[in-house]
């Protein structure tokens, strides 16, 4: 799970989720277990589909083609993640419903916060 912050830090890799009929802490929750999913599945064009797009132009304008930088960045880390290794631990969104914040523990005990913001009304990881 280190490793899987480092790459939602060092890249700022989003997911996006609209869940129907769900809260938007659970909304906000499934779009990281989501998003650990399709690293786990290697499935960087759903990965890179769910980036926030101001994330993903940044990339862009430095010349890195989002879907072949996860692959380069994220191969190793995505051979070590599995997504049932992942515990939500808490959720926070805030008033005004445009960002959250999903606390996650990884199965060796580790905590980290995973900071997401609504685009187009779905969750996006975020680097906020």
């Amino acid at each position: 799970m280190k490793k899987l912050a480092t790459i939602i830090a060092t890249s700022g890799l989003v997911l996006g989720l609209a869940a129907c009929g769900a809260s938007p802490e659970e909304e906000a929750e499934k779009a990281v277990t989501d998003f650990a999913q399709a690293f786990e599945d290697k499935d960087y064009e759903k990965i890179c589909d769910s980036i926030d797009p101001e994330m993903v132009k940044t990339m862009e304008e430095g010349g890195m083609n989002c879907v072949d930088g996860m692959k380069e960045s994220g191969e190793e880390v995505a051979e070590e993640v599995n997504a049932d290794d992942i515990e939500v631990i808490s959720s926070e969104v805030a008033e005004d419903e445009k960002t959250a914040t999903v606390k996650v523990k990884n199965k060796e005990g580790e905590e980290n916060d995973v900071k997401l913001i609504k685009v187009e009304d779905e969750w996006k990881l975020s680097m906020q």
